[in-house]
């Protein structure tokens, strides 16, 4: 009997912790949600250009030769690579053989003095020089290029275009060369040669640059030549945009509420510099997530950020 007793009171005692400390974990608070901070915008109406986008090359279109007139050897050539030179200069001195060898006849012959005097080589074209080919003491036959001198007004972009977009690309056409450095030039084509490469079924066409760039040869551009324009269409900044490694498919993470975001897969189309065209996925109306949404999960919790 002393013993039932014990276990009841036992039971009693320990019936007691439990329920106190199951209303202990009942009084412990909710830990709050994470939100992610983000910054959203609304989709514009904009008018867009789709670009044909092609590599080409600096090239210097008018490169005149030195020519020696004479054969001999070579004095008095003070020029190296990198010099300007004007038109009628004096390149260099040439002395022939048979001058060479009346150095050591007797100098009192006067009338072998007028032999004497070596043969100038004057340029016929004033420019940089962009190849010298002799030093003083060569010997050169007659013929033989001295050096080359680029004349730098002559300076043009070529470009390969695949003939299908010959609709798109011909003498006039507006375009727009970026460089490197991101600067932007508009200009024209200027010239076609009417040849097509038999290996990449491309046509050679020549694009004028202002003659305040000075740029050097065999610079690779980008060249910009407008195909068809779109006008009132529905866009976003491209940093809303996200995709996925192979870029087939785009969605963006658009506000459901206040404080969530969902993600909506949509079809994208032209774009400019800052913009992406879409066409279809999203409206006028809905707020897209256009900073802080890149690896949110559907659904996440978000604080927008004015």
């Amino acid at each position: 009997m002393q013993l039932r007793r014990s276990l009841i009171i036992l039971f009693v005692i320990t019936a007691g912790v439990v329920t106190c400390k199951q209303k202990e974990n009942t009084t412990e608070e909710t830990p709050a949600a994470i939100k992610t901070n983000v910054t959203v915008v609304k989709p514009v109406k904009q008018s867009l250009t789709d670009f044909l986008e092609l590599n080409g090359n600096t090239v210097f279109q008018k490169k005149v030769v030195v020519r020696a007139n004479i054969a001999g050897y070579i004095i008095n050539i003070p020029w190296k690579v990198g010099d300007r030179i004007s038109s009628g200069s004096v390149f260099c001195n040439i002395k022939t053989k048979e001058q060479d060898a009346l150095k050591n006849i007797d100098q009192r012959e006067p009338s072998l003095k007028q032999f004497q005097q070596p043969i100038k080589i004057v340029t016929s074209a004033a420019g940089f020089i962009t190849a010298v080919n002799y030093i003083n003491g060569d010997f050169v036959n007659e013929g033989d290029v001295l050096a080359t001198i680029t004349i730098p007004s002559s300076l043009v972009l070529s470009v390969n275009v695949p003939y299908e977009y010959h609709a798109y690309v011909y003498n006039g056409r507006s375009c727009q060369v970026v460089l490197p450095d991101g600067k932007k030039i508009n200009t024209a084509i200027t010239l076609s040669v009417p040849v097509i490469d038999p290996a990449s079924q491309t046509q050679q066409y020549f694009i004028q640059l202002p003659a305040s760039e000075k740029l050097p040869e065999n610079m690779n551009l980008l060249v910009r030549i407008p195909m068809k324009q779109k006008t009132n269409v529905l866009c976003l900044p491209l940093t809303a945009i996200q995709t996925n490694e192979t870029q087939d498919e785009f969605w963006v993470m658009k506000l459901a509420n206040d404080s969530m975001a969902v993600r909506v897969p949509i079809t994208v189309g032209s774009q400019n510099d800052s913009l992406k065209e879409v066409e279809s996925g999203i409206s006028i109306n809905d707020k897209i997530i256009v900073k802080g949404g890149y690896g949110l999960a559907d659904s996440a919790l978000v604080n927008i950020e004015k």
